[in-house]
């Protein structure tokens, strides 16, 4: 997050922390896009020893998988028929002698990358390092996605995008398509046949894997969405997924850069780049607090907003809210720094934004009358977190977002259930990261009049 220079740190400060604090970034290449050659540099990735040869059975079980969930969903969508894939190509890179693969020059070139090539119709993988990566990171889910993604490019060919490309570029970035192959992919994991894939879940945790891994697959910070090797930050990639999961293939086919927002940005400046568009805590809860004070307030005219006061809360519900908790008996919102600063460093500054806006979310319920208890109350907090985030993208406004700090938001809603906690630390048991994440983008998108329930 960046603040508005009155309330920035002495020069000096901000230069430690400059000094202090790593980049954040992607280290992983983004498995995919919809040309003949790859268009990120790959990363350096360590296989495990012998697992090329064990997640050989899940990239055929997904591959096979896949090419049968299109033979009935393409023609269910477009009303015509699905042409099979000519090639599924795994490539053992470690074999520096091995020919060069399909559509590349060289082995060396597909090291750490995935690719669907529509010259000869055929998806490319790297079997030696990419893929048991993608398989001890994130399991059967990670594998099956990338590879989901690569089809989804291959859906695209058969509809005519290759073409519709090459004549009006500016109408179909990169972003775009691999928007599109996201949301295809998000189409192939809602569909049961995808179940039977060696150590996929076979209920709806399912999608929170997949969602896991995309987060892994984001841009580095700082990437443009104009960029032409752009594929898009971790929220508007499991955006996409979520919207073909949800709505169909249909929804992907009508993506456009006239009705797609693509919420990546650069940053701010210097001191914001090295930072990697970090606060440190103390600054980041202080700016937060005196700009959600207004945001919030502004909801219930005439409510004094708790403020952030970090005692303890000794009722049940205290605690079990998570590192931010809204206190029934003093009506604040307290803090567990020690919770807190781990998630600051482990996921970035907004996931503890996230965190602090869905319990000042709780608190508004309680002054405009609505219950504060309940699977619709966490709900309504998780909304009217993303409903606050919309506020701080708005141009010509104090406190912003940095690069990367809508996938912190993504991530800690899905790992964690905490937003989506009550005033009594209770949550939904049949929620998922999925939903999390849905309500949030629900806020975002739509305002926080679609967070409240009618009175």
């Amino acid at each position: 997050m960046r603040v508005p220079s009155r309330q920035r740190p002495p020069a000096a400060a901000l230069l430690a922390v400059a000094l202090g604090i790593l980049v954040a970034g992607c280290t992983q290449a983004v498995p995919g896009h919809a040309r003949p050659a790859p268009q990120h540099p790959a990363a350096s990735v360590a296989a495990t020893p012998g697992s090329p040869s064990a997640t050989g059975e899940v990239t055929a079980e997904a591959t096979a998988a896949l090419q049968e969930i299109w033979r009935s969903t393409f023609p269910a969508a477009f009303g015509r028929e699905w042409t099979d894939i000519a090639r599924f190509e795994p490539v053992h890179t470690a074999n520096a002698a091995a020919p060069a693969p399909t559509c590349v020059d060289r082995v060396a070139d597909l090291v750490g990358q995935a690719f669907y090539c529509p010259a000869a119709d055929a998806v490319v993988w790297d079997a030696d390092t990419l893929v048991p990566d993608l398989h001890r990171r994130f399991g059967s889910a990670g594998v099956t996605v990338a590879l989901a993604h690569e089809v989804g490019h291959a859906v695209q060919t058969r509809l005519g995008i290759d073409e519709a490309q090459s004549r009006e570029p500016r109408r179909y970035p990169a972003i775009l398509l691999e928007t599109m192959a996201d949301c295809y992919a998000g189409v192939a994991f809602a569909q049961p046949g995808l179940r039977s894939v060696s150590g996929l879940a076979t209920d709806a945790s399912v999608a929170d894997d997949a969602l896991l891994a995309l987060v892994g697959f984001r841009d580095p910070l700082g990437v443009e969405p104009g960029d032409v090797s752009a594929h898009g930050n971790a929220f508007d990639r499991v955006s996409a997924f979520q919207d073909g999961f949800r709505d169909g293939a249909a929804r992907c086919a009508a993506m456009s850069t006239e009705n797609r927002v693509f919420t990546q940005r650069r940053f701010g400046g210097a001191a914001d780049r090295a930072r990697g568009g970090d606060l440190p805590l103390p600054l980041l809860l202080d700016a937060v607090h005196h700009d959600a004070v207004g945001w919030f307030g502004a909801l219930a005219p005439g409510w004094n907003v708790p403020p952030l006061d970090g005692t303890a809360c000794p009722e049940r519900g205290g605690t079990a809210q998570g590192p931010v908790r809204l206190c029934a008996a003093g009506g604040g919102l307290s803090i567990d720094r020690s919770a807190l600063a781990a998630v600051h460093r482990e996921v970035g500054d907004f996931a503890g934004v996230t965190l602090v806006a869905s319990r000042y979310g709780i608190a508004v319920l309680g002054a405009l009358g609505l219950a504060t208890e309940g699977p619709a109350a966490g709900a309504a907090a998780v909304c009217l977190a993303g409903a606050y985030t919309a506020a701080l993208m708005e141009p010509g406004r104090g406190l912003t977002l940095s690069p990367g700090d809508l996938d912190e938001a993504v991530q800690v809603l899905l790992t964690h259930d905490w937003a989506a906690r009550d005033a009594e630390g209770d949550v939904d048991s049949a929620g998922h990261g999925f939903d999390r994440v849905a309500r949030f983008r629900a806020g975002l998108l739509d305002g926080p009049g679609s967070c409240l329930p009618h009175r």
